[in-house]
């Protein structure tokens, strides 16, 4: 399955309108995404590493699903290293 490539702060908007209509998650305001190296069997290149306000894990359960799809649906675009983009910038 061809994933869709966003830049951070439009899958943090993704996920955020997909995430409030799962129960638990109405009054999150921010999501935190971590990138992580993608796994040899395809996996995703990130993680929701966390929330705000917290939620609690009945809700991270339920919500599991939904999290599930995103990763499977997206990709996070790399972004140069602040040592690339200094050396771009000599």
């Amino acid at each position: 399955m061809q994933r869709e490539v966003r830049s951070h702060a439009e899958l943090r908007e993704i996920c955020l309108r997909a995430l409030k209509s799962c129960e638990g998650f109405e009054r999150v305001d921010e999501i935190l995404i971590q990138p992580r190296v993608a796994s040899l069997g395809g996996g995703s290149n990130w993680t929701l590493a966390g929330f705000r306000p917290r939620v609690g894990n009945a809700a991270l359960r339920g919500a599991r699903g939904a999290i599930d799809q995103l990763r499977r649906s997206y990709e996070l675009r790399a972004e140069p290293s602040a040592d690339a983009r200094g050396k771009a910038g000599h």
